[in-house]
């Protein structure tokens, strides 16, 4: 299928959030224009500002435009927004972890599937789109009932076993979070293998997403998952105790002290830059088929987040000593991502080179 060149408009739902404004920014430094799907036209508004201050020119500005979609399950509204684009990158998510297992199907499960079955809907609407992207999880591919099995090594071709009534069923709302992420990648696939399209599916399975934020956010309350980890370690103090790279006693998630967000037990990573040029790699290259693509650099633990930062920023307040050097990638499952590396010709950063401007900017947060 022709490739997405650089020039065309490409549809990114979500627009304001962590990997999105990140997306935004490679898509329009590469040529590409940029619409982007917001809540609310503040949201827009602060994003731009965001993307301004992170460096984007003006000129890179001038090719994106902001469309206001409250709800990412709105098939009319959003079969509107990708009038004229031949792409879709979709980051939104109508996901609410704020929820109790009586309320799973209705505020996890059910807009997990919707969401991701209007997309691929939409995209068939509209007759210049020749690519959708959905923006899956390593979550979908790892089985967290085996436990950390070293010496496995997960590729594109897996898949968590986890189904749409086990979502509905769950004790808490972790295993339904990961069963949400499943049926939202299958839902894509199944509409695909039951639908006549004209455009080309692909799906990107990343681990924890690290690296600094460009997109619109005041204060550290509100950081994403993934980035909390990484705060979780630096504000443990010199004198403190490093986080568990994951919880003590629980054999399928993590859970940081003092954060609600309850994520699988998901010990590999990638940096959001990398991440944002695959992004925009898999619209460019040229694939003859839907593909899907495990998105991860290595495993990672809080302890060599912590050796990284300390050697870094001697003098500032420090994460916790813990037992230098120690590693955990011996004891659990690794990933294959050398198709992603191999096919769209992507090389990842190391941990130190995701984590220190991630590390500053947190600091400069914290007043610290």
């Amino acid at each position: 299928m022709t490739p997405i060149d650089s020039g065309s408009l490409v549809l990114v739902t979500g627009g304001n959030g962590f990997i999105a404004a990140h997306c935004i920014a490679t898509l329009l430094r590469s040529g590409y224009k940029v619409r982007a799907t917001v809540r609310s036209a503040e949201k827009g508004d602060s994003t731009r500002e965001s993307l301004s201050a992170a460096g984007v020119s003006v000129s890179d500005l001038g090719d994106l435009e902001f469309v206001v979609v409250p709800d990412p399950t709105d098939l009319q509204r959003l079969s509107s927004a990708l009038q004229g684009c031949q792409a879709v990158l979709h980051l939104a998510s109508a996901f609410n972890y704020d929820a109790v297992p009586a309320e799973f199907e209705e505020k996890l499960m059910m807009p997990a599937l919707k969401g991701t079955q209007v997309v691929c809907e939409a995209a068939t609407q509209q007759s210049t789109v020749r690519r959708v992207v959905i923006m899956s999880s390593f979550a979908s591919v790892y089985d967290a009932s085996l436990g950390l099995q070293p010496g496995r090594v997960y590729t594109e071709e897996d898949w968590c076993p986890l189904t749409y009534e086990d979502g509905v069923n769950a004790s808490a709302v972790p295993i339904a979070y990961r069963a949400s992420k499943v049926v939202a990648e299958r839902a894509a696939w199944d509409y695909v293998r039951d639908h006549q399209v004209n455009y080309q599916l692909v799906t990107l399975c990343p681990g924890m997403v690290f690296g600094k934020m460009i997109h619109p956010i005041s204060s550290l309350s509100q950081l994403n998952a993934s980035n909390q980890i990484v705060w979780g370690v630096l504000n443990a103090g010199r004198d403190g105790e490093i986080p568990p790279t994951k919880a003590p006693g629980m054999s399928e998630f993590r859970i940081l002290p003092n954060f609600s967000f309850a994520y699988p037990e998901c010990l590999v990573w990638i940096d959001v830059e990398d991440l944002a040029e695959a992004s925009m790699k898999v619209l460019s290259y040229p694939a003859t088929s839907h593909d899907r693509f495990l998105v991860t650099q290595a495993s990672y633990d809080t302890q060599e987040i912590a050796d990284v930062v300390r050697a870094q920023f001697p003098d500032r307040h420090q994460a916790p000593l813990g037992e230098p050097g120690n590693r955990l990638a011996h004891t659990h499952y690794s990933c294959d991502s050398s198709k992603a590396q191999r096919v769209l010709g992507l090389k990842f950063k190391g941990l130190k080179e995701s984590i220190i401007p991630l590390a500053e900017q947190l600091y400069d947060m914290a007043k610290l």
